[in-house]
């Protein structure tokens, strides 16, 4: 498994504790800090963050924050 899926699936994860549903704005650091606890670095998880903006999943937003657009894909 590359490390981007093992980011990207540690990421929903993260997400789906956090409850993300579609209009729900969410503290990019509530994310981020558990993630980076868990060893993987700040680009992996930008990386992963940008590509489920690029799949209209997520939009970031200014003020480190992002918004649930859809629902997270089914693991």
């Amino acid at each position: 498994m590359s490390r981007f899926t093992e980011a990207e699936i540690a990421l929903i994860e993260r997400l789906r504790a956090l409850k993300a549903m579609p209009d729900m704005s969410i503290n990019v650091f509530e994310v981020g800090d558990p993630l980076t606890s868990a060893g993987f670095s700040q680009d992996e998880i930008l990386e992963v963050l940008y590509a489920l903006e690029q799949d209209k999943i997520i939009a970031l937003l200014p003020g480190n924050r992002l918004t649930m657009l859809k629902e997270l894909p089914n693991g």
